[in-house]
């Protein structure tokens, strides 16, 4: 980046005092993207692990309730479902990891109530209507790390856009135009230093 500014001292006192604004910001930024990847890498490791866990656990699921209609009827599966009620109660808050707050969210109580007659309808249905209760709760879970970990992601790449710009454009440029006033500052003393000796050696031939 080309900074275009006027070659005098004041301007060269001003580049200096920006480039050390600069380098201190850049040096911030630069400890604050080590500390969000340090957060950011277990994070990921631990959503990879439950989404793995849920991942087996969805298709079981699914199955027994595929197991269900096939031992009955899909209809009487779906009035059986139908017939269902249920609450939960979920408990929010805001997390904060490195200054980034993400909404938090846990299920603290999920109650399915069965309401279709057991006779009526296949054990499979019973089992699956309890795992799906089991993973409600986890899917909230990784619901909330996933929104954690994607404001994260967003935050690192800010904040590795701000450290390069910093490093590779502004830092440059100021260091190129603080450098291009102290060329024009020397010749210009060298000039000036010049002109006075030859004023000297002219007075001094004068007999001055």
């Amino acid at each position: 980046m080309e900074i275009i500014v006027n070659p005098n001292r004041m301007e060269l006192l001003k580049l200096r005092a920006r480039l050390d604004l600069s380098v201190r910001g850049h040096k911030l930024l630069k400890d604050k993207l080590e500390g969000l990847v340090k957060e950011f890498m277990p994070l990921v490791g631990a959503y990879r692990r439950k989404r793995r866990h849920l991942d087996e656990l969805i298709p079981r699921t699914l199955n027994l309730f595929s197991l269900a209609a096939a031992s009955s009827s899909s209809e009487i599966v779906s009035l059986a479902l139908e017939e269902c009620r249920g609450e939960a109660e979920i408990a929010a808050e805001t997390r904060r990891v490195m200054g980034i707050a993400s909404p938090s969210f846990k299920m603290k109580r999920f109650r399915v109530e069965m309401a279709y007659s057991l006779i009526a309808t296949p054990p499979e249905l019973d089992l699956a209507a309890r795992e799906l209760g089991s993973l409600l709760p986890k899917i909230v879970e990784l619901a909330s790390l996933e929104e954690l970990l994607r404001r994260l992601a967003g935050e690192i790449e800010k904040t590795r856009r701000r450290v390069n710009a910093l490093e590779y454009v502004m830092i440059p440029g100021i260091n190129a135009a603080k450098r291009g006033i102290e060329v024009k500052l020397e010749e210009s003393d060298r000039s000036s230093r010049v002109r006075l000796m030859k004023v000297k050696e002219i007075l001094e031939a004068r007999g001055v």
